[in-house]
């Protein structure tokens, strides 16, 4: 079982090992890839997002950049929130539209960084990854929470085998699982009776199995056994 204080430089390298592969893979091996990404959303939900995307890779890029330069985060008031979750679902239909009746490829993907280096990239989308670099660096997986690809992948989330469970009579309602989230997922922290607490928005970063102070209230599981788990955290 992974050691807690492993979790985040382990979803890290994965991300960067994955982002290595694909610029190795080139764009020969795009529908060899693609397969198995829609094969992973079937199997693990948003696995793929947390431990595997390369625009996920780039954001945690950014998150620790702020970090150690000691800029706060952008917190989303509940309103806010609210609209980000309806603005998913905009996009979502927007991104579907223009894949059927524009052709759009959706490369940026697997390589987001050929918008760079493509002479044909308008202004526009420069502006617009500008714009979105922006939301990201000041929030955490900003753009994580509008994915059109990540809202497809969470409609399996609920029916797949990697789940987020909780075990309600050994919570102290303590909100660090909340506070760490970067999805800002509420039900992991309120739900009091159920012990499946996976969300459809849920990118299985592992952070709240980080923060939980206490033994065994949260864990990650695969097929019904048991990955990671949270560990009470005793004082020196």
């Amino acid at each position: 079982m992974m050691k807690r204080t492993k979790i985040t430089i382990f979803r890290f390298s994965m991300l960067l090992l994955a982002y290595l592969l694909f610029i190795f893979l080139g764009a020969k091996y795009r529908l060899i890839v693609l397969l198995i990404s829609l094969l992973s959303a079937l199997l693990f939900g948003r696995l793929w997002c947390g431990y595997v995307c390369p625009l996920g890779f780039y954001q945690e890029i950014l998150s620790f950049l702020r970090k150690n330069t000691r800029i706060p985060s952008v917190h989303n008031s509940k309103m806010v929130q609210l609209l980000v979750r309806g603005l998913k679902w905009i996009v979502f239909a927007g991104f579907l539209f223009s894949v059927v009746f524009w052709g759009l490829r959706p490369s940026i993907y697997i390589r987001p960084d050929q918008l760079f280096t493509n002479v044909r990239t308008s202004v526009w989308w420069l502006i617009l990854t500008g714009v979105f670099i922006g939301l990201c660096f000041v929030q955490e997986r900003f753009f994580c929470k509008i994915c059109p690809l990540g809202a497809l992948r969470g409609i399996f989330n609920r029916g797949s085998f990697s789940r987020i469970r909780k075990a309600p009579q050994v919570c102290t309602h303590c909100r660090a699982c909340l506070e760490c989230c970067p999805m800002d997922i509420e039900s992991i922290y309120l739900e009091r009776e159920k012990k499946d607490v996976t969300h459809s928005d849920c990118i299985y970063c592992m952070k709240c199995i980080e923060a939980c102070p206490e033994e065994d209230a949260l864990s990650f599981t695969v097929l019904g056994k048991k990955v990671l788990t949270s560990h009470r955290k005793r004082s020196k």
